[in-house]
């Protein structure tokens, strides 16, 4: 599996409408993508819920690691670049994956802590499987989802909700426009397998 978001930022007067009615209308082309557990179509209005500017953002978990590839050199890529420009992609390792409860999409949610040198990897996982649980387990939650950036050292906490957006102390929150999740059912198979070898020791 792999995480993956790109965020394009957009001019303060911009018509965050569009934005919206385009998540809308490309998102339903995504509903039956192979190889993805789902794709986040969300944005970020400026001076609503904290936010200080237009951001329209794509984010992402895919089940098959070839399927990233295919897609950003594939013509499904085209109209983001044609649109926005090449954005940056950021990636992580799922290192924790959960489906909580069934809903619509209505908001999703990233937090990032740095992971400094000296920190035990293995304790690192342990403990954030068992809070991704905590998470997983609240009425509002979709799915929970700890990713490791091994790059820059980071860990990121997503959460996908079915509340909608509200302002948080800590992170950053997205209104969600449109959620493709055609592997959601696969995702819970998968994530409650690797959860279990976690608990017992074995990876």
């Amino acid at each position: 599996m792999l995480i993956k978001q790109y965020e394009n930022r957009l001019p303060s007067d911009y018509d965050m409408a569009v934005i919206r009615e385009r998540g809308r209308n490309r998102g339903v082309l995504w509903d039956k993508t192979e190889g993805l557990a789902f794709k986040a179509f969300a944005l970020r209005e400026r001076g609503r819920h904290g936010a200080q500017h237009n951001a329209y953002t794509s984010i992402y978990l895919w089940l098959e690691e070839g399927a990233v590839a295919q897609f950003v050199t594939g013509p499904r890529f085209k109209p983001v670049l044609e649109s926005f420009g090449r954005p940056p992609i950021q990636t992580w390792l799922p290192i924790d994956v959960r489906v909580g409860h069934s809903g619509a999409a209505l908001s999703i949610y990233r937090e990032d802590l740095p992971v400094p040198e000296r920190t035990d990897l293995v304790s690192l996982r342990v403990s954030e499987t068992a809070r991704n649980a905590e998470v997983a387990a609240h009425a509002d939650t979709i799915a929970a989802v700890v990713g490791l950036d091994v790059q820059n050292w980071r860990l990121a906490r997503f959460i996908l909700s079915s509340q909608p957006l509200h302002e948080v102390e800590q992170g950053v929150g997205y209104e969600i426009a449109h959620l493709a999740a055609p592997g959601l059912v696969r995702l819970s198979r998968v994530a409650a397998d690797e959860a279990a070898l976690v608990t017992r020791g074995m990876v």
